[in-house]
């Protein structure tokens, strides 16, 4: 095991011994145990609906080699041994280490294409091609956040020519125990810029409640001086053109008062909204 591997494990301080045990005694038996893990018992259950949860093997063939169960054993063997919680989905495999952290598991084989001759016996209108495994075990390793419900693929981890299946489950093994620090980086991270992200819309806040008050200050200040307007406008006129003694000039003057401040000389027919509604109509006259 090299150092830069070994250090994966530092991260996990505690179980940094027995993680380094379980990957120095990873193997593959050649042929599926005798009690295999369950998700693979599940997977070998053909009477089970296809959008069950349960173990997924992406192939195109449709077939699996019988290096794949094995290799899947063997590793959710180990996993659990790590205290893992291995929970098979519809279209993935979830880990969750330490009941915090949840990687997810596709295990696909590569597949190639093989054209059929019309000689072939299986060749037909409908059926002129076929899909044969290439022999390899693909992994795509990814990990969910707790902001995000949908996981996110972080690295294929695909067996080469020259790759044995025993580096390969070395490999994911070791980089699955990489991702807590990455997950934890991320939700620092996230954190942070949560924290921004809610101080500058508090701080948008605090101003566009500034921003409100100002135009109603601002809009009433309009008004107020409207009123005093048309109310001087109104008192002069009626002043000069009614007999003081008369019913209509004790009229005019109640609703100049009206005009002035309607809430401290209610009207006894008349409305804010109607006085808003003469005011408008007299304002375009006046512009027109």
């Amino acid at each position: 095991m090299s150092e830069q591997e070994i250090g994966y494990f530092t991260y996990f301080k505690q179980d940094e011994d027995k993680l380094i045990d379980l990957y120095n005694n990873l193997k593959i038996n050649k042929t599926l145990s005798s009690k295999p893990h369950k998700a693979i018992v599940g997977y070998r259950k053909k009477t089970q609906s296809y959008r069950e949860d349960k173990l997924r093997i992406k192939s195109a063939s449709r077939e699996i080699f019988p290096e794949v169960l094995p290799f899947i054993d063997s590793l959710f063997k180990a996993l659990e041994k790590a205290d893992a919680n291995i929970v098979p989905k519809y279209d993935e495999t979830e880990v969750i280490l330490k009941d915090k952290y949840t990687i997810t598991l596709k295990f696909k084989l590569p597949c190639r294409k093989i054209n059929l001759s019309t000689e072939d016996e299986r060749y037909s209108t409908y059926h002129t091609f076929e899909y044969e495994t290439k022999g390899i075990i693909n992994v795509e390793v990814g990990y969910k956040l707790s902001w995000y419900s949908w996981g996110r693929s972080e690295k294929n981890i695909n067996q080469t020519k020259r790759m044995s299946i025993e580096d390969l489950i070395r490999k994911v093994f070791v980089y699955i125990f990489s991702l807590p620090e990455v997950i934890d980086e991320e939700e620092k991270a996230y954190i942070i810029k949560e924290k921004q992200r809610l101080k500058e819309e508090e701080e948008r806040l605090i101003l566009q409640e500034k921003r409100d008050n100002e135009y109603t200050k601002t809009q009433q200040l309009i008004n107020n001086s409207l009123n005093y307007f048309y109310s001087k406008l109104i008192q002069e006129y009626v002043a000069a053109e009614m007999n003081k003694d008369s019913e209509e000039y004790e009229w005019a003057m109640r609703k100049v008062k009206w005009i002035r401040d309607s809430e401290k000389y209610p009207d006894e027919l008349l409305t804010e909204n109607e006085k808003e509604k003469l005011f408008t109509k007299k304002t375009i006259r006046m512009n027109f």
